[in-house]
């Protein structure tokens, strides 16, 4: 098991699907209309919704967002407060998801080809941002010129792939997404050359696609190339299971996460207490795995938790609980959407529509995460189940934070903090409303709202000159 790259636990990640987030250079998809044309693609109005097609046909309906476009959108980023920045897939490819590589050292000119990747990666650096790609590596396009010669009988590409009598293997039984064969060498080192390249030329890291196909070897494999360039580099891999066991790399995408979360808020008898505490036990590699809500494959949040007070929980949850939260473009003003491609509609630029309470709610929690210690490397300790209460223990006691999540009624509970070092008549400050509850032998006393939640920081108030954590750390 590698270390967790430090500036990780410092990380708010904002995923793109870069042809719904923006267009740049002042153009419209009508301007660059040939690009997608020329390659059979059809294009759309920005504020039309995508609709599934028979046959998956909706993956060549193009919007014409880009990198540039990413670039000119710099500062609604800052605002927002995240600081990294993970895209879908970006290299020459035939689809509008860029699953299927033809490609992988050209970056789609749909996006602005090479030139507006070098231009991305130089802003983004510039202004502070981590830079994650997404590496297709279990599979590729059936247009790609090795796969093209090996099915016109080329012997020196047909080992690439595994063939049968009757076809070949590909991904999901996806014909256009032939597999790889990782096991033969030429194959290995050029996508582990593929991974070295744009590590080398300046990003922070690769999101792995289906690594649950990849498997535990292949894993490994990329993750000791991505450290042999600097243990500062990140890896995660996609896996839809329990988070742990996959220890080769620094994290997964915390799907379980996700259904225990939206399960427990949409009532669905689950122990969301013993789940969550149970994945941070058995998960080693914890605070590398990704607190996802929805996704590129997923439901937006807004769809599947209409109701925004519960929504509100839900997020919450991801951002204080271990691991780094990532938010799906769009989530943050209240985007709605069902399953692929509804989920991956163009970003709405127009903030008349946005839901700017939900925007400000989401900014006070990116800035409370990238701030306190406890929410970064505190451990986790449930409290209390029903309603969901947890200790996150810091380094020092005055960093630590308790956590409360009501889903019901309004309560009051009473606690019992398992921390020594607390002293008796130290207040703890709720984050949000400012209200202070007091700790008295070591037990804590907080009445939580009707579907609210409280972030309680412990705080040392020092009386008539008196500190009584003089000597206590």
């Amino acid at each position: 098991m590698y270390p967790t790259p430090t500036w990780v636990y410092e990380s708010v990640i904002y995923q793109i699907f870069p042809d719904r987030f923006a267009i740049g250079k002042g153009k419209s998809v009508h301007d660059k209309a040939r690009l997608y044309t020329s390659r059979g693609g059809n294009i759309l109005e920005w504020n039309v919704l995508p609709r599934a097609k028979p046959h998956a046909a909706h993956v060549n309906d193009f919007y014409g967002g880009d990198l540039w476009g990413i670039v000119e959108k710099i500062p609604y980023l800052q605002d927002l407060g995240v600081n990294v920045v993970y895209t879908t897939p970006i290299f020459l490819s035939p689809s509008n998801h860029k699953y299927d590589t033809v490609d992988y050292l050209t970056v789609d000119p749909q996006f602005g080809g090479n030139l507006a990747f070098k231009r991305y990666l130089s802003e983004m650096k510039k202004n502070g941002f981590k830079i994650i790609l997404d590496g297709v590596f279990n599979h590729l396009s059936k247009y790609h010129p090795w796969f093209e010669k090996a099915l016109k009988g080329d012997r020196k590409h047909i080992a690439k792939f595994i063939f049968y009598k009757d076809g070949y293997r590909s991904w999901n039984n996806f014909s256009h997404m032939p597999e790889w064969n990782w096991e033969e060498v030429e194959v290995r080192e050029y996508l582990l050359g593929v991974v070295e390249h744009y590590l080398r030329l300046g990003i922070d890291g690769w999101r792995l696609d289906v690594g649950f196909d990849l498997g535990y070897v292949n894993n490994a494999l990329i993750a000791s190339r991505v450290k042999s360039v600097s243990l500062e580099k990140y890896v995660v891999t996609e896996t839809w299971n329990f988070p742990a066991g996959w220890e080769m790399v620094d994290g997964i995408m915390n799907y379980h996460f996700r259904e225990t979360v939206l399960g427990y808020l949409k009532g669905e008898r689950i122990n969301v207490a013993q789940a969550l505490q149970s994945a941070f036990e058995r998960t080693k590699n914890i605070y590398g795995c990704w607190n996802i809500l929805d996704s590129h494959d997923t439901p937006r949040l807004a769809t599947v938790l209409p109701d925004k007070e519960l929504r509100k929980l839900a997020i919450v949850l991801q951002f204080t609980y271990p691991g780094v939260p990532m938010v799906y473009y769009g989530t943050e003003i209240g985007m709605e959407g069902g399953p692929d491609p509804e989920n991956r509609a163009p970003m709405i630029w127009d903030e008349k529509l946005w839901d700017n309470e939900l925007r400000d709610f989401y900014k006070k929690l990116i800035s409370q995460r990238r701030k306190e210690i406890a929410l970064k490397i505190g451990t986790f300790e449930v409290l209390n189940d029903e309603p969901l209460v947890f200790f996150r223990r810091a380094p020092h006691v005055l960093d630590s934070i308790v956590v409360a999540v009501n889903k019901d009624e309004y309560t009051r509970v009473c606690l019992s903090i398992p921390d020594g070092r607390l002293l008796s008549g130290t207040p703890f400050l709720d984050l949000f409303t400012g209200e202070e509850f007091w700790i008295v032998g070591g037990m804590l006393k907080i009445d939580i709202p009707k579907k609210g939640f409280r972030i309680l920081r412990v705080t040392n108030k020092v009386k008539r000159g008196y500190d009584q954590y003089k000597r206590i750390y």
